[in-house]
């Protein structure tokens, strides 16, 4: 079992959430209205670009998850990965005038396939800090605050500079990312202890023991040594027959959607839907993430006394309100909108220290249940569902409002009547929020009494490190 680190450690350990963080509003927020808007590259081609890059990038993670998970240290995927996305960064963030879609394919896989090789051993790695609930919480809220104050950040620089321009915004944000990533990734590799090389029983030894059960017994050959083919199937199979696993992982998903698309419609919902401008978005973007800053520890203190999953549940409920009353919203109506922002930005504080604290605990189940230790590849199948959810949302969002009357560069269709661009905004409002909140009923549906608690895991701990001791 895993120690228990102190304070240092821990914050050692979530400061490169920061760096990794502050590019998040450009990438998931502004680039794709920059490139399909801003830049002309179109709304339905940029779209589809986005859909397939996730695609590609969704696959890297089990393979990542894996071949973490059979190195004797984490670190060099993380250092790794970090490179690669920084290069990506630089150039996705600093774009030519008119930037074909080869550019954008192109620069755009590297900066994921990077973040793929960053996120998800570390995400494994601090799973595997520490085996205790409340203390896991405690690193979950940790990496993810910290994450959060990253995005509070890239917020408030545009705002502090008054940069309006979306083109100068990313190219800003890119190169303070880049500043902060350096000193992140050195501290990590330096001060934080990879305690996978201390774990009792990887995932290959567990399964090759597995596979070749009852091999040696009277009157049976030996079986031959399972290729890693054997054991990465092995694995996948064991964890889709752990049904809390699936559970979660389908609540994450659906969640995920329902929060992905208002993220990559909300600069065009801004602008058409509100008639608000740059300035106006830029401060409704800080007061977003600034609430789910402040509202994170309440929601980590709830869950720790009540149980992740139900506090989970009623975040999400919250955040089905304020989407309810999107449709009512007038031509410039800021101060309703920031209402609308700061109650589902608080939202967000819960979708992000919560589900992953939920995901460790399902791990510590899967590893009872299946005597095997696969944290790396579980949690690429958990990262891996939300780049899907991405992908979905950008594939679908966009093509559908390029359709309706969301042209290139900016200005809705002047030839089109004015039913018709009443049309496309409707749509808009429909993508924006109606849509995510039927997603969300469904992702409560899915996680209402859901049989992992606070009271279980522990008992689930004690088992475990009787079984390790």
């Amino acid at each position: 079992m895993a120690g228990k680190p102190n304070r240092l450690t821990q914050l050692c350990y979530a400061t490169p959430a920061l760096a990794a963080a502050i590019p998040t509003i450009p990438a998931y927020i502004l680039l794709p209205s920059l490139y399909g808007d801003t830049l002309g590259l179109g709304l339905t081609l940029t779209g589809m670009l986005f859909f397939v890059i996730r695609l590609i990038d969704m696959f890297t993670d089990p393979l990542v998850g894996y071949l973490s998970d059979h190195t004797k240290t984490r670190k060099p995927w993380v250092i790794a990965g970090a490179v690669l996305a920084g290069i990506g960064i630089w150039f996705l963030f600093n774009p030519p005038a008119a930037p074909s879609g080869f550019y954008l394919f192109g620069w755009a896989s590297l900066l994921f396939i990077g973040w793929t090789m960053f996120q998800v051993p570390y995400l494994a790695w601090g799973a595997e800090l520490s085996g205790d609930y409340d203390q896991r919480g405690n690193i979950s809220a940790l990496r993810e605050g910290t994450g959060l104050v990253g995005i509070l950040l890239a917020g408030a620089v545009p705002v502090v500079a008054g940069i309006n321009a979306p083109l100068a915004q990313t190219s800003l944000l890119g190169n303070v990312t880049l500043v902060v990533g350096v000193l992140g990734v050195l501290i990590l590799a330096l001060f934080v202890p990879d305690m996978l090389r201390n774990k009792k029983g990887v995932q290959g030894d567990n399964l090759k023991s597995a596979l070749t059960a009852g091999a040696g017994r009277k009157g049976q050959k030996p079986e031959k040594s399972p290729s890693r083919f054997d054991q990465v199937r092995a694995g996948l199979a064991g964890l889709w027959q752990n049904r809390l696993f699936v559970r979660l992982l389908c609540a994450w998903l659906i969640n995920g959607l329902a929060n992905g698309l208002p993220a990559v419609c909300f600069p065009l919902f801004v602008r058409y839907g509100l008639d608000l401008s740059p300035a106006d978005q830029n401060i409704l973007i800080l007061l977003y993430f600034a609430v789910a800053v402040i509202a994170m520890p309440v929601w980590v203190m709830l869950g720790g006394r009540f149980g992740r999953p139900v506090i989970w549940c009623w975040a999400m409920v919250a955040a089905i309100v304020a989407f309810v009353f999107v449709p009512v919203l007038g031509q410039g109506d800021f101060i309703g909108f920031a209402v609308i922002c700061a109650v589902t930005g608080a939202a967000l504080g819960a979708d992000l220290a919560l589900p992953p604290a939920i995901q460790a605990d399902v791990d510590d189940w899967d590893h009872y249940r299946f005597g095997a230790s696969r944290t790396g590849l579980l949690f690429a199948l958990w990262n891996m569902t939300n780049k899907l959810a991405l992908a979905l949302a950008a594939g679908v969002a966009f093509p559908v409002l390029g359709a309706v009357g969301l042209n290139t560069g900016g200005v809705m269709a002047q030839s089109g009547t004015a039913e018709a661009n009443q049309w496309a905004l409707g749509v808009l409002v429909v993508i924006y929020a109606i849509v995510p909140v039927v997603l969300k009923i469904m992702a409560v549906a899915m996680m209402w009494r859901f049989p992992l608690g606070r009271r279980h895991q522990l008992a689930l701990r004690r088992r475990l490190d009787r079984r390790m001791s």
